[in-house]
């Protein structure tokens, strides 16, 4: 029942990330910069932040089925927009019910695995989630690259709209909350705000929102949308070699997802330990990419950060662990704080880049949350004795 799930999280995050190299194409689709294309991933990443706590919630009331039916067709709803859209101010509607769709898919996987899965194999089970989404953003770099060069914008999106409207048919059919004679949660009928209260006053749910933040807002901002461009239009690659730099950084997430899964099940009173170190490393990768000496760092380091960035994003799944004791209003907590630094990067970005700044310096902002996230992350670890931290 879990991989079924995690199959319609793969198509969420084809469709949060085909911006990532379609960028340029939208660009010239709508006439408008590609610092204006921004606007697009903001507007949808912007939604599914403010989804986050009403799809928590949602997923308390009315469980997975349901909410993941309700996703996926606006998702198929937002991509077939998208892809007849003449205007950007209609694509704009388009990626917006996109994020609200997407708000509901990764929550509700989650709750499919805490449902159906041993404890035990928790954190396993959501770095597996990752690396389902991890093969979904696979085929949003060089595959949709060839389909947008080959077959077009409109028959590309198109597709990919009318396949999520099916698989929510596929979802209100085959999805079971929970298994035969399972005991269904009470949670429909707590109030909200105490729930809310409750789900912030674990000191789980704040590491894990720092963790996301520091380790997802990097890998989404660069990978989601803004890579490619700096790839192709800062330092002069082909849009092929670019495509298949991001596809690589995308394999190295999809293979560490798994891996990180498995150690935080084995050594849980390392999460805090490891994330705090990769938050570090990914900040000082981001120092050495913008830092170099004339703007143009060479293919091997860019190629390493990207990598870095990747693991970070795998790594981030360790915060919903860490946050799993507050449920689903808790996860869309850390949700909120990894998707947010990622909506102010990309939008702080797309600004610079809009008033003809360097990449150089218009990637500045990503450094300064990345460096921020990496603070906040050691700072949350120490204050939680490691009893605690294993147990959030």
């Amino acid at each position: 029942m879990w991989g079924l799930a995690a199959a319609f999280y793969l198509v969420a995050i084809f469709h949060r990330m085909s911006l990532g190299v379609a960028s340029i194409d939208a660009a010239e689709r709508f006439g408008v910069t590609t610092g204006t294309i921004a606007v697009l991933s903001t507007v949808q990443l912007g939604m599914y932040l403010v989804m986050q706590i009403p799809a928590g919630l949602l997923a308390d009331r009315i469980g997975p089925r349901r909410s993941l039916t309700l996703g996926l067709m606006a998702m198929g709803a937002g991509e077939l927009l998208f892809a007849v859209s003449p205007s950007i101010e209609l694509a704009l509607v388009g990626r917006a019910l996109v994020g609200i769709g997407d708000a509901c898919m990764f929550l509700n996987v989650l709750r499919v695995a805490a449902h159906w899965l041993p404890e035990r194999h928790y954190a396993l089970a959501a770095a597996l989630t990752a690396a389902c989404g991890a093969f979904g953003q696979l085929l949003s770099t060089a595959p949709l690259s060839a389909a947008l060069a080959g077959v077009g914008w409109t028959p590309t999106f198109a597709a990919s709209g009318i396949l999520t409207a099916v698989l929510a048919i596929l979802a209100v059919r085959r999805v079971q909350d929970r298994p035969d004679g399972a005991q269904s949660a009470r949670a429909a009928s707590a109030p909200i705000m105490p729930a809310l209260r409750r789900a912030w006053r674990s000191p789980g749910t704040r590491h894990g929102l720092w963790v996301h933040f520091a380790l997802n807002a990097p890998f989404v901002t660069l990978t989601g949308l803004w890579a490619y461009p700096y790839l192709v239009d800062g330092q002069g690659l082909t849009p092929a070699t670019a495509a298949t730099l991001l596809a690589g950084a995308v394999i190295v997430f999809g293979v560490s997802a798994p891996v990180m899964g498995y150690v935080a099940g084995r050594l849980p009173h390392l999460r805090g330990t490891l994330a705090s170190g990769i938050a570090l490393t990914t900040a000082t990768g981001l120092a050495l990419l913008l830092g170099w000496p004339g703007g143009h760092p060479p293919l091997a380091l860019i190629a390493g950060v990207l990598g870095v960035a990747a693991f970070g994003g795998a790594s981030s799944m360790l915060a919903f662990d860490l946050a799993r004791a507050g449920g689903g209003s808790a996860s869309s907590m850390v949700n909120i704080g990894g998707f947010g630094a990622a909506i102010v990067g990309q939008a702080a970005i797309g600004l610079l880049v809009s008033v003809h700044l360097d990449y150089r310096l218009a990637l500045t902002p990503l450094l300064a949350l990345a460096a921020w996230g990496a603070v906040q992350t050691a700072r949350h670890a120490s204050l939680l004795p490691p009893w605690s931290s294993s147990r959030a």
